[in-house]
């Protein structure tokens, strides 16, 4: 069965474009010229990725995109933008309409390239031993009630003190939104959750009530090494050095839609604690005898799947940017051939690994050092920057 794409541009000339490029893809491509011929187009067919221009008459492509994602939500999604739809753009990551925004020029090899990497990737998450372990989880996933009622706000354009006043519902996520918000990488001092939330931003404020959601579904009783609190150090942790790493290295502060990519990139970890807590002890008395073993090697021998498998399939489900999907995929394999922004992947290979490290030190763990010649840095240096934070 072939693999669908269907191009979305009230102009025909770039439409056109598109179609050339992709012809000789194998693909089977559907043009539309229109957001109501993209849905006439997707009542008929099975659409793999759906790419739509942002500014067109009557719907534009955020409603598509939002359309798409409620009707077809197993459909990829992606905007093809100028910049001067920057303030649309963000809105339509935020509420989860598109994994993906491609900016216009485009360069032709690179955006060849990222969608084959694209349907590659829809093929990893639909194995079927993935599936069969993921069908197991059943009600995991299900988003948690107050992330849904925090998307629904969005998506209703809530003011900022609705929103607060939901968030002060849940102690739990009122209390790591504070923390973040006065952690010395932020720099700032408040009390008020409103006034976090308008710091912290909204894509921020999502992962930490989907993070700190899933992590409390963790057992109280002992986990062994990855108890309810370890794996939150490890997240937030981890979250601070890709900020701090991708300023330094990068020269230019992490983009928004990834902001929080290291609170969530070991999600698959704490959801396979909460479904498999008696095969997380075994894979822990192992790892005690053995420290050097591959933990996600560990897990596919004792539960069938690893926690990068699990993460990036829930993230993926849950309609979260394609950046934080491929991190949550790939942070022990920076260098698979599925991954995008390799950049981004690596520091989050390496801001995991001296997490981990940190706040478990019994645990190993692997480091590829190729990643510091892809950042054109060093070891040294990146331990450097990670002392100071």
């Amino acid at each position: 069965m072939g693999r669908n794409i269907l191009l979305v541009d009230d102009q025909k000339a770039i439409l056109m474009t598109l179609q050339r490029l992709f012809i000789r893809s194998g693909l089977n491509i559907f043009l539309a010229e229109s957001g109501q011929m993209a849905l006439d187009i997707l009542a008929q067919q099975d659409i793999d990725i759906i790419i739509s221009d942002m500014q067109m008459p009557g719907m534009n492509g955020h409603q598509l995109l939002r359309k798409v994602k409620e009707m077809y939500p197993s459909t990829t999604r992606l905007i093809l933008s100028g910049y001067v739809d920057e303030k649309e753009i963000t809105r339509a990551m935020l509420d989860g309409s598109s994994k993906m925004y491609i900016l216009k020029p485009w360069d032709s090899q690179m955006l060849g390239k990222t969608i084959r990497q694209l349907l590659d990737v829809r093929e990893l998450l639909q194995n079927r031993n993935l599936l069969e372990i993921i069908n197991k989880m059943g009600g995991l996933r299900a988003l948690p009630r107050i992330y849904n009622k925090l998307m629904d706000m969005i998506n209703q354009d809530a003011d900022i003190q609705q929103i607060a006043a939901l968030i002060e519902e849940d102690p739990a996520i009122t209390a790591q939104i504070l923390h973040m918000a006065n952690s010395a990488f932020y720099g700032i001092r408040t009390g008020s959750i409103k006034q976090a939330i308008i710091y912290l931003g909204l894509a921020a404020v999502k992962s930490i009530v989907l993070s700190t959601s899933l992590c409390g579904a963790t057992e109280e009783r002992n986990m062994g090494t990855f108890t309810r609190e370890v794996l939150w150090r490890h997240a937030s942790m981890t979250n601070r050095l890709v900020g701090q790493l991708y300023s330094k290295l990068i020269g230019k502060p992490i983009p928004t839609t990834a902001s929080t990519v290291g609170l969530l990139h070991d999600i698959g970890r704490m959801a396979l604690i909460v479904q498999f807590p008696n095969k997380y002890m075994q894979i822990d008395a192992a790892l005690n005898e053995q420290p050097e073993l591959p933990f996600d090697e560990l897990e596919r021998l004792f539960i069938g799947v690893s926690h990068q498998d699990v993460g990036g399939y829930l993230l993926d489900w849950w309609g979260l940017p394609h950046q934080i999907v491929e991190s949550a995929m790939f942070h022990h394999d920076p260098f698979n051939d599925n991954v995008c922004d390799r950049e981004l992947v690596s520091i989050v290979h390496i801001a995991s690994h001296y997490a981990l490290r940190a706040v478990c030190p019994s645990i190993k763990g692997t480091l590829d050092e190729r990643t510091f010649s892809l950042l054109q840095t060093t070891k040294e240096e990146c331990e450097r920057l990670i002392k100071e934070e």
